[in-house]
């Protein structure tokens, strides 16, 4: 097996670098994503007359955290295979960044989207804002036909 010299080293190092940031990424847009819908549930709380658009205003920016968490865990796992191929020696130019040829390797953002781990996360928070628009457009009803 060849050794690794100091060129190949700092090109793992670099990818890795890249790797750390996105996870770190992920990690924010969840934590993001979590203030906010917590954020808006006391928001609900403290009005007089809660509407039920407030929760469902808040739909939108969980599903885009959510695709864009999706997008940075495709980009991880595509910068992961471009280092085990620099780690096994396969690329031959140094610092290559190009993570084109691992795409069909790779499944889709919108398949991690929907992975389990993810998925659960997500829906669970926008299965939440529906339960409470669903509360919501009952009050409203109630009141308006009582």
């Amino acid at each position: 097996m060849a050794e690794h010299n100091d060129i190949s080293i700092a090109h793992m190092s670099m990818i890795q670098g890249i790797i750390t940031r996105l996870e770190t990424n992920c990690f924010t847009l969840k934590a993001m994503t979590m203030t906010l819908a917590v954020a808006l549930l006391a928001l609900m709380g403290s009005i007089d007359k809660p509407n039920w658009v407030y929760p469902m205003a808040g739909c939108l920016p969980v599903t885009i955290f959510w695709i864009m968490d999706a997008h940075y865990l495709r980009l991880g796992r595509l910068f992961r295979r471009l280092f085990n191929d620099v780690r096994k020696h396969k690329i031959d130019d140094p610092f290559s960044m190009n993570i084109k040829p691992y795409f069909d390797e790779e499944q889709s953002t919108m398949r991690i989207a929907f992975s389990w781990s993810v998925f659960w996360y997500y829906a669970t928070i926008l299965l939440t804002f529906t339960f409470i628009t669903v509360f919501f457009l009952y009050q409203i009803k109630e009141v308006t036909n009582g």
